[in-house]
């Protein structure tokens, strides 16, 4: 959830669309605004997002499966 409005980013791997610009190193984009986070979630410069996206709660459940939604501690 972008932490400007609420929207929901998208995630936008590829280096430099001509829509992100040519310094775009693949992460996350809100279109509601243009929020623009790098792949870990952290808010780039010049974004109206003021703070990083939140990880959500998550485990991993083998090499394979990633269950968010559950924390480790929760799950056991």
């Amino acid at each position: 959830i972008c932490t400007h409005l609420g929207c929901s980013p998208t995630y936008r791997p590829e280096l430099a669309p001509a829509d992100l610009g040519a310094d775009w190193k693949g992460g996350w984009y809100c279109p509601c605004h243009g929020s623009r986070f790098d792949l870990a979630g952290r808010v780039l410069k010049g974004s109206p997002a003021g703070t990083n996206l939140v990880v959500p709660p998550h485990y991993y459940k083998s090499d394979t499966t990633i269950l968010i939604g559950e924390d480790g501690e929760a799950a056991a």
